[in-house]
C-alpha cells in the first residue's frame, strides 16, 4: 500500500532543503564538529529508555567538548554545535511522541510530526546555548570549563523545567536512576545538582583527553575517578543506612494496575464493565489486608462526584471492605468566573466511613490537557486541537489515610520535583503518584516517565507509591530502589509495605534555591578567572 503524499511529501522537502549547499554552510557547523555532535547526541541518547545505559551520560558530550577545543573554533560554530547535538539527542529520545496519535483524541493528528519538530527545534536551544555561553564567558581557555561547563549547564535545565511550559523531560541527572549508589545527593542538591555532577565528569574525562602530557591527563583521570568514587561511597553510606532503620509504623498499600484498554475506556457502553473491574480489584486487594488500595488517573471514567450511582457504588465499596480507595476520575465544578464550568482532571480518597478528600492536578500537560494559560485567559479556550481544556486545581494539604499522609502526584505532575517536595514539607508520609501511560503505547515514553518519578523518593527520602493504567505500577523506597513492581500491559495488583520517614532532606526543606545559587556563584567565578587568565595567559590555553 502506497502512503499518501501528505505523509511523505513534507520530509522529503525538509531533506532536500536542508541539504541544499547554501543551507549547509550557513547552519551546519564545520565537517568535524558535525560528526562529533551527532555521536554525542547519539550517546546521550542511549543513556535514556529503551536502552537505559546509564553510565553513558558521563562520557556522552566528551567527543563534542574535545573537538570544540582541539581547535580555534568561532562561538557561531560553538552554537551551532550544540544545536545540532541538541537535535541528535531530543529527536532519538523523543520519537515516540508521533505514536501517540493511535490511542489519542487529537483532532488534527498529522500536527503530531510538526509538532515534534518544533518541541525538539525548541529543547536543541538549551545546549546550544550552553557551548555559546562556555565560549562566550571562558573564552578559549578549556581548563576553566570545569568550573563553567556543570554551572552553565545546569542552570540552563533549571529554567528550561520551570514555570507552567517547563517540561523537564530527558534531564541528563535522569540518566543515573538505574545506579541507586550514584544519584543519593538528591537529597540534598536534587535532580538539577545531579545534572551538575554528569556534566562535571564529562568536562573532566575531555579535559584528560585534551592534555598533551601524560602526568596531566593522569591528574584529571584520577580527580575523576575520584569524584565517582566519593559519590558512590556516599550513596552506598545512605542506602546501608535506610537498610539498618527499624521501620516503624509500618503500613500496606495494595497498587492496582487494571490494564484496561483505552480504546474502550471511554465509551459508556464500557462504564459499567469498568466499575466491575474496580470491585473485583478491591475485593481481591482487600483479601492481603491493606490499609490503602491505589488505581490510576481517571481509573474512573465518569464525573464521579456528579454521577451519583457510581458515586455510591464507590462509596459503598470502600464501607464494605473496610479500606480506603484513592482513585482517579474527571470533575467538574461551576467555580469559574461568573459561575462557568472548570473541569478538572481530579481524584480522591474514599474513606470507608463515607467521608471524601479531593486532589485535582495542578500543573497540566501543555496542550494534551489545557491550551498553556487558557485558565488565565479563557478567550484561548476555543482553540480546539483535541486537547481536554482541563483547569488546575487549588493547593491542598497532605491527605489524611490509613496509610499515612498522601502526597497525591497525577501524571505529569511526578516529573516536577517542587510538587512532591511541597506535600513533603507540609508532612505528606507517603508520596503517591498515579498516571495513565496507555496513550504512550509500547514505546520507551512509559519507561523515561516512570525513571524520573524515582528520584521524587531520593530527593525527600519518602516512599513512593505509583499506579499506572497499563504499566508500569511499582513501588520505589526512600532511597530510589524498586522493590516491586508490574510491567507494561499487565493486570494485577501489589501489596507492599512501607513506613514511616519522618526526618526531612535538605532538598525538602530548602528546595532547588541553594542550588541555583551556587551555579550563579560559579559561573560569576568562573567568568573572573577566565577574565584574568586572558589578560595573564596560563600554560594550556589554545588561544
Amino acid at each position: 500500500m502506497s502512503l499518501p503524499p501528505s505523509k511523505w511529501l513534507p520530509s522529503v522537502l525538509l531533506i532536500v532543503f536542508a541539504a541544499s549547499p547554501a543551507v549547509v554552510r550557513r547552519w551546519f557547523p564545520p565537517l568535524p564538529l558535525f560528526l562529533a555532535a551527532i555521536v554525542s547526541g547519539v550517546l546521550l541518547a542511549l543513556a535514556f529508555p529503551p536502552v537505559s545505559m546509564g553510565l553513558l551520560s558521563l562520557v556522552a558530550l566528551v567527543p563534542l567538548v574535545v573537538t570544540l577545543y582541539r581547535a580555534p573554533y568561532p562561538r557561531r560554530d560553538f552554537f551551532r554545535a550544540g544545536y545540532l547535538f541538541g537535535v541528535s539527542f531530543f529527536l532519538a529520545d523523543l520519537w515516540w511522541i508521533v505514536r501517540l496519535v493511535p490511542a489519542s483524541s487529537i483532532t488534527l493528528p498529522w500536527l503530531m510530526t510538526p509538532a515534534l519538530i518544533a518541541l525538539v527545534a525548541y529543547l536543541a536551544v538549551y545546549p546550544a546555548l550552553f557551548f555559546l555561553l562556555l565560549r562566550l564567558i571562558g573564552g578559549d581557555d578549556r581548563r576553566v570549563i570545569w568550573l563553567l561547563g556543570p554551572a552553565i549547564w545546569a542552570l540552563l535545565e533549571w529554567i528550561r523545567s520551570s514555570g507552567d511550559l517547563g517540561f523537564p523531560w530527558a534531564a541528563i541527572g535522569y540518566a543515573l536512576v538505574r545506579y541507586p549508589v550514584l544519584i543519593q545527593w538528591a537529597s540534598v542538591v536534587g535532580i538539577t545538582g545531579i545534572g551538575a555532577l554528569v556534566i562535571l565528569v564529562n568536562v573532566i574525562v575531555s579535559l584528560a583527553l585534551l592534555e598533551r602530557s601524560a602526568g596531566a591527563k593522569t591528574v584529571w583521570l584520577a580527580v575523576g575517578i575520584g569524584l565517582l568514587a566519593l559519590t558512590g561511597l556516599h550513596g552506598k553510606r545512605e542506602i546501608e543506612r535506610y537498610a539498618n532503620t527499624i521501620p516503624e509504623d509500618t503500613s500496606r498499600v495494595a497498587i492496582v494496575q487494571p490494564n484496561v484498554d483505552l480504546a474502550l475506556k471511554w465509551k459508556p457502553e464500557f462504564t459499567d464493565s469498568t466499575f466491575r473491574l474496580i470491585e473485583r480489584f478491591s475485593r481481591q486487594a482487600a483479601m492481603l489486608a491493606p490499609d490503602l488500595i491505589v488505581f490510576p488517573e481517571t481509573a474512573a471514567p465518569v464525573y464521579l462526584r456528579h454521577n451519583l450511582p457510581y458515586r455510591q457504588r464507590i462509596e459503598a465499596l470502600a464501607e464494605e471492605i473496610g479500606v480506603g480507595v484513592f482513585i482517579g476520575f474527571l470533575d467538574g465544578r461551576y467555580d469559574g468566573p461568573r459561575r462557568s464550568l472548570n473541569v478538572y482532571n481530579s481524584s480522591g480518597l474514599f474513606y470507608p466511613d463515607g467521608a471524601f478528600a479531593p486532589y485535582d492536578k495542578m500543573h497540566l500537560l501543555p496542550f494534551g490537557e489545557a491550551i498553556p494559560f487558557a485558565w488565565k485567559f479563557r478567550k484561548l479556550q476555543p482553540i480546539d486541537f483535541g486537547q481536554a481544556n482541563f483547569h488546575p486545581g487549588p493547593e491542598v494539604k497532605p491527605i489524611r489515610s490509613g496509610a499515612g499522609h498522601l502526597g497525591p502526584l497525577i501524571c505529569f505532575e511526578a516529573i516536577f520535583p517542587g510538587l512532591s517536595r511541597r506535600f513533603v514539607k507540609h508532612g505528606a508520609d507517603v508520596i503517591v503518584n498515579i498516571t495513565n501511560d496507555g496513550w504512550f503505547g509500547d514505546t520507551p515514553g512509559p519507561y523515561q516517565h516512570n525513571d524520573m518519578a524515582i528520584f521524587r523518593a531520593v530527593e525527600n527520602r519518602r516512599f513512593l507509591v505509583r499506579s499506572a493504567n497499563t504499566g508500569i505500577s511499582m513501588v520505589v523506597d526512600p532511597v530510589g530502589r524498586v522493590t516491586n513492581a508490574l510491567g507494561l500491559f499487565e493486570e494485577g495488583v501489589l501489596v507492599v509495605s512501607v513506613y514511616r520517614v519522618t526526618t526531612k532532606t535538605f532538598y525538602t526543606r530548602h528546595g532547588d534555591l541553594p542550588v541555583v545559587v551556587g551555579l550563579v556563584l560559579a559561573i560569576l567565578a568562573g567568568g573572573i578567572v577566565s577574565w584574568y587568565r586572558r589578560r595573564v595567559p596560563w600554560p594550556g590555553s589554545i588561544a
